[in-house]
């Protein structure tokens, strides 16, 4: 078993777990922890080091998250055969080779806020599902578990508006699996999907992979062309705002008058800061046209890959026609944990939670691009999601100046745009950068830009 000898936690390093995590992610890259070696047990951290048991928990749950360990039962942590380097989730186009560069200060959508989730309860519904050995047998249902969809129809009900029964949803690990299923089930004209500009890169790449035409649409011009199908984000991470209300109007008439399918990525729907969240196009709209889709790698934790998406009653039979080609792509034992979870109102009292702060950190990032840039920085949107959509006053496209700043360990995201721009734009997530890095990383970003 491997032996800690030299951890050393810093007051100006970040969070405790992440230097931990930071700790045993150096050894492994230096081949002093060998693949398959034995990781200390919490227990034993917790002696050796005085730290608490949440600090282990959710160091080790960063290290499973990245690849460099495995938990294996009755084993313990291992590490892991492969072990990649950190990079970031391809979401929008940016500068190639990331991986090889350290990252000082992450203002990707790569990572969530691990201090604000109590790993401590998670473990408790993982226990009471891994007490059940019928949970472990099985490929489980192509469906998904039917205790996980009757709380999914309670919750979605509740938190967003979203009027369902446990038949009409389908479970499944993240989006791409979902589309996989659906998209052949649309009894469309022909094969073209819109998404809303400046677009969604993976989405449009699995659709056209699938043999679709993938076009972007305003959804503030319904008299365009519009084709049958449209992916909407109502709290759109990469435009950083929520749709307006005439856009929310333009496309509710649409489904109305059944002009169109509309597939409503509900993409960090709860999180709104200005007002209360606006409940979901699905309750507004013709239920019959409206397929809708919920995720939890922003709530809990992007490992956790549980995505579900709610189908009109009428395209039910021609899914069950179909359902027996899939098996399903989601963990039953996590499936089980997450119902667990919902039933016992801690996935509600997280939300609530996450929503102040979430609220602080972008409030504290408000203010430090403010001091620390001046008139040089522009807020476009900060009312909904985990980013600031930012406009700099800098010479260069938004991805040099982005790979300008990761060179110097900042990440931020640039907006890509089919038309040419006064300043460069880019996303800056507070989500998963601690609090206390937040000015010091914005100094650090203007730094690497003026340098």
């Amino acid at each position: 078993m491997a032996t800690i000898f030299n951890f050393i936690p810093k007051s100006n390093q970040g969070p405790l777990y992440r230097q931990l995590a930071q700790y045993f992610r150096d050894e492994i890259e230096a081949d002093r922890l060998m693949t398959g070696e034995r990781l200390p047990s919490i227990r034993t951290l917790i002696r050796d080091l005085k730290i608490s048991r949440t600090t282990v928990e959710n160091a080790y749950e960063l290290l499973i998250d990245e690849g460099y360990v495995q938990n294996l039962p009755s084993r313990g942590y291992l590490v892991a055969a492969y072990h990649p380097v950190r990079q970031e989730k391809a979401s929008l186009p940016g500068p190639a080779r990331e991986s090889t560069r350290t990252v000082r200060y992450d203002f990707s959508n790569s990572y969530v806020d691990m201090d604000a989730f109590d790993a401590a309860l998670w473990h408790r519904s993982l226990n009471r599902v891994l007490r059940d050995p019928s949970s472990l047998a099985g490929y489980g249902d192509p469906q998904g578990e039917e205790r996980l969809r009757e709380a999914l129809a309670r919750y979605s009900y509740e938190a967003r508006g979203v009027v369902c029964s446990k038949e009409q949803i389908i479970v499944g690990a993240g989006l791409q699996p979902l589309l996989l299923t659906v998209l052949p089930l649309l009894p469309v004209r022909e094969r073209r999907i819109g998404f809303e500009a400046p677009g969604f890169p993976q989405a449009e790449e699995m659709a056209r992979l699938m043999g679709w035409e993938a076009v972007l649409f305003d959804p503030a011009e319904p008299r365009g062309h519009w084709p049958d199908v449209l992916m909407i984000s109502p709290t759109n991470p990469y435009k950083g705002r929520s749709l307006s209300k005439q856009e929310r109007n333009n496309l509710i008439v649409a489904t109305q008058l059944e002009r169109v399918y509309l597939f409503e990525d509900d993409y960090n729907g709860e999180f709104r800061y200005l007002h209360r969240p606006v409940p979901a196009l699905h309750s507004f709209g013709n239920r019959e046209q409206i397929l809708y889709i919920g995720s939890f790698s922003r709530i809990l934790l992007p490992s956790l890959r549980i995505s579900y998406l709610v189908l009109p009653d009428k395209l039910l039979p021609a899914y069950h026609r179909a359902a027996g080609l899939f098996n399903q792509t989601s963990s039953t034992v996590e499936q089980l944990a997450l119902a667990d979870y919902i039933e016992g109102g801690h996935l509600t009292r997280h939300v609530k939670k996450l929503r102040k702060r979430y609220l602080e950190k972008s409030s504290l990032l408000q203010a430090s691009l403010r001091e620390v840039f001046g008139s040089k920085a522009r807020i476009v949107r900060f009312e909904s999601g985990l980013h600031l959509h930012i406009a700099l006053q800098y010479d260069g496209t938004a991805e040099a100046l982005a790979d300008k700043a990761l060179r110097q360990g900042v990440r931020v995201m640039p907006v890509r745009s089919g038309k040419k721009k006064k300043a460069p734009e880019f996303l800056l997530s507070f989500a998963g950068i601690a609090g206390g890095d937040i000015l010091e990383g914005v100094r650090r970003l203007r730094q690497s830009l003026e340098e």
